[in-house]
């Protein structure tokens, strides 16, 4: 385990495809080359800058003194999918396509994932109990455009693209690839735990992204159930008491010793023991789809919270089984059985560090960081495997926990923070050690630099505190825009089914999306073409104007247009503005859903207190080059131009960014 010692007490304070692109005249790919990319997600340039002048981080000093250092524009919003979506293109957000986390479908206004979507069988057929699908169920990355390291691996230069976000299902034009962010779990997109108490106290009335289960523990012997994904081959049941009813299970009994804080968990064959505080290592599960011929692999890990007075167990979400895939993890598929061969089984959901456990406090401080210890020896390992068997062409590496634990423990760091003071105070440095563990993996790589090999460490995006939170939805309903149903007026929370259509002119979904409901484009718009343009200025000007009572402070830095920070054939598809928030302040998570409340701020309660959803002039992410930079106030979709460019491929015609080497 990475030791704790050095960061307990440090660091409180700081703050469309197209053809291939020709080779330029005279000159041919040059295949020998090398670059390697370390995305390290979130990392902020003002932290970074700190302790290089601290003395702190000797390796990023060392490639910035060598090369550059810069701040590195970002997309509006400033999102991972958006901006790595863009790293991977080329494209704006109207290029590629993905505008959000969280999109609305203009036919339904429902919300959906951005990153993939499925599509089930075209037939089944009827057997009994059950419905055997005739024709494959197909699941597609919504994201459009072409990787630009298909133009290198087309010319033979291979390339590793590790863990790069919004890459499920995972891209075929590598030479060697594995899923990040936007890979499900087993059960659900985003991931869904598993959460087992005998306290029938615990309540947990707005929980997301888990599964609560009350259990009996009699003899200090409990049974219990996880919940493996839908049964799509069995009849669907409706029994709304249970929500899980159509969902393959795994049976398994927890043994607590009747005096210590220690379980013994029994399941499917495998026997773990478990001390209070302590995660078990990866167990594998099958869940019986066809009884004896069909099943389907993944796996998890569990966390005692208590053994005594109550029985507590955390199951993690369940991960796909990189060495038997249910859904396509790695290219090749058999890359999953060798990493696991390596390395032993590893977090394959995209966002794999359990947030929505710890913002609902099935997990406290201490538990995430337990976790995020685990997740970032992973990655670490991962790293060291692939950067040993790395000879040529391209490796790009992604670590997550720049970004998920910046948002998880931000507020034990920052002392002017709303929720400072209910935050433990042993992991104040935490945010500081990720960060110089960084420079020690910059470290490892950087003598790799020369002329024939080009290093890149960069971000998506920057950080900041997040300590009120906007209902974007609930402003629009107060100021007119947004119109309820009559039977849902009055009611002190609504959600996107309650909103009227017919009556509503503007609407919000996503983190930073804002919506005219226009005739035409949306199922119900109302908003004809000659009234848009009057609608997106008047809100614009409003929202600029609000001022927050309790702090004197405007929330809203700027609102974009999205013909300002986007262009591409989808244009049209993206949301009419995007609201980009102060620092210190984010739209609240219901408003991101279409809800509507009481009131317009308040103060963001939960673990969650870091962030980057907000204007994307205030939040720029971090490149540092082991070559000196041509461009000034380089972009994130620059990075791909220059890459290409390195290897002596021109500019793909609809990429838009431009080469920081100057030539392209």
């Amino acid at each position: 385990m990475i030791t704790r010692r050095r960061f307990l007490a440090t660091g409180a304070g700081l703050p469309a495809l197209a053809c291939g692109a020709r080779g330029r005249a005279g000159r041919a790919p040059e295949a020998d080359k090398k670059v390697i990319v370390l995305g390290l997600d979130g990392l902020d340039p003002q932290i970074v800058a700190r302790l290089i002048a601290d003395g702190r981080a000797p390796h990023f000093k060392k490639l910035a003194e060598r090369g550059a250092f810069a701040r590195l524009r970002t997309t509006m919003p400033a999102l991972s999918p958006v901006a790595w979506s863009s790293f991977i293109t080329g494209l704006t957000p109207g290029g590629h396509g993905i505008a959000d986390f969280i999109v609305r479908d203009p036919a339904s206004y429902m919300p959906v994932f951005s990153i993939w979507e499925s599509q089930g069988a075209p037939r089944t057929l009827t057997l009994g109990d059950y419905q055997l699908p005739l024709g494959q169920a197909k699941v597609f990355c919504r994201r459009r455009g072409r990787p630009f390291w298909a133009w290198l691996t087309e010319r033979g230069i291979p390339a590793s693209v590790i863990r790069i976000p919004t890459n499920f299902p995972v891209e075929e034009t590598a030479t060697r690839a594995v899923s990040g962010m936007g890979t499900p779990d087993l059960i659900d997109s985003f991931g869904v735990f598993h959460y087992f108490t005998s306290d029938a106290a615990e309540q947990y009335p707005d929980l997301s992204g888990g599964n609560v289960v009350h259990i009996k523990v009699r003899n200090h012997r409990a049974d219990c159930e996880l919940y493996g994904p839908l049964n799509a081959l069995r009849k669907p049941r409706d029994v709304p008491a249970d929500p899980f009813i159509n969902h393959t299970r795994v049976p398994f009994t927890v043994w607590r010793d009747p005096d210590a804080d220690v379980v013994r968990i029994d399941i499917q064959g495998a026997r773990l023991v478990l001390a209070r505080g302590e995660y078990s290592d990866w167990v594998r599960l099958r869940f019986e789809m066809l009884p004896w011929l069909s099943s389907v692999a993944g796996i998890v890990r569990f966390y005692l919270c208590e053994a005594h007075p109550h029985l507590k167990l955390y199951a993690t979400p369940i991960n796909i089984d990189p060495a038997e895939q249910a859904m396509p993890v790695t290219h090749p598929r058999e890359l999953g059985a060798e990493l696991e061969r390596a390395l032993g089984p590893f977090w394959t959901k995209g966002l794999p560090c359990d947030t929505k456990a710890f913002d609902h406090h099935v997990l406290d401080d201490a538990g995430y960081v337990k976790q995020a210890e685990l997740l970032l020896k992973e990655q670490l390992a991962m790293f060291r495997y692939e950067w040993s068997r790395f000879k040529s062409g391209l490796l790009f590496f992604y670590v997550s926990s720049t970004d998920q634990d910046a948002h998880m423990l931000w507020r034990n760091m920052d002392k002017t923070h709303p929720m400072h003071q209910a935050a433990d105070a042993r992991y104040a440095g935490w945010i500081p050690y990720l960060y110089e563990e960084m420079d020690r993996l910059v470290g490892e790589v950087l003598p790799a630099a020369d002329d024939r090999t080009l290093v890149l460490v960069c971000s998506d995006h920057g950080f900041a505190p997040f300590g009120r939170q906007f209902h974007l939805n609930t402003w629009l309903r107060d100021q007119g825009y947004l119109a309820l149903k009559p039977e849902a007026e009055g009611n002190p929370k609504t959600s996107i089914l309650d909103i009227d259509w017919e009556r509503t002119a503007a609407y919000a979904v996503g983190f930073n999306g804002l919506y005219i409901n226009q005739e035409g484009r949306e199922a119900l718009g109302c908003v004809g073409p000659g009234k848009r343009e009057d609608l997106v200025e008047r809100i614009s000007r409003e929202l600029e104007a609000i001022v927050d009572p309790e702090t004197g402070l405007k929330p809203v830095a700027k609102v974009y247009r999205r013909e300002e920070v986007a262009s591409g054939e989808g244009l049209s598809e993206l949301p009419d503005l995007l609201v980009g928030y102060r620092p210190g302040y984010r739209a609240s998570s219901a408003s991101v859903l279409g809800e509507t409340g009481r009131v317009t701020l308040d103060v963001n309660p939960f673990p969650w207190s870091g962030d980057h959803s907000m204007a994307c002039d205030l939040i720029p992410g971090c490149l540092f080059s082991s070559l000196p930079i041509g461009r000034p106030e380089p972009h994130i979709w620059d990075l791909p131009v220059t890459i290409l460019d390195f290897f002596g491929i021109d500019k793909p015609e609809p990429m838009v960014g431009r080469s920081l080497l100057g030539r392209n």
